[in-house]
């Protein structure tokens, strides 16, 4: 064999090594957002949609999970040699979008076309696309959350007592699904 063609075969096998490895599976991230979801969602339908205790609870779990699930994936993707910045910024650009977007959406409330109820379900609305865009350019596992998360914010809008618990409990259960499945599917691999 040349050396040229012994280096083209190594690079082919490294390419194909590249390309079959998947970025590290954090079952904690998953379970921090059920956790996140689950409560959140909960606390609409026991305060109330306009109650200023859902600014406080979104307000502090919202960067505290991004921050939890900034340090996990950070920290699992350089244990494994995968630290990619390029891809923390794809990451963190799409769920500020989706933060964006939910803050111009309050427009809506301020102006007086859409009440506090509908805000609310807005925002589940909007989330579940930006999970949905995230399983198709991102990360596969979230794709059925967002999914989830679309038939949840139905049921926020035509259940009227615990729409948003039954919707909650119901993304709950995705995300630990997802912890779960995404374990198993790397137990296999391994």
């Amino acid at each position: 064999m040349t050396e040229t063609a012994s280096i083209g075969d190594d690079i082919a096998y490294v390419r194909a090594a590249a390309e079959r490895s998947q970025p590290p599976h954090v079952p904690a991230i998953y379970l921090i957002w059920a956790a996140v979801a689950v409560s959140g969602f909960a606390l609409v339908d026991l305060v109330g949609p306009g109650s200023s205790l859902l600014g406080i609870y979104w307000t502090i779990a919202g960067p505290v999970g991004c921050a939890l699930t900034w340090w996990l994936a950070a920290r699992a993707g350089s244990h494994v040699g995968q630290a990619d910045r390029r891809t923390g910024k794809r990451w963190a650009g799409h769920f500020l979008g989706f933060f964006a977007v939910g803050v111009l959406g309050m427009g809506l409330v301020a102006s007086g076309q859409l009440d506090w109820s509908g805000v609310s379900s807005l925002w589940i609305l909007i989330l579940a696309l930006t999970y949905f865009l995230a399983g198709l350019h991102l990360e596969r596992r979230l794709m059925p959350v967002g999914i989830v998360l679309a038939v949840g914010y139905v049921f926020t809008l035509y259940l009227p007592e615990y729409g948003f618990t039954t919707a909650g409990v119901m993304v709950g259960m995705a995300f630990v699904a997802q912890a779960w499945l995404g374990s198993r599917a790397k137990r296999a691999t391994d």
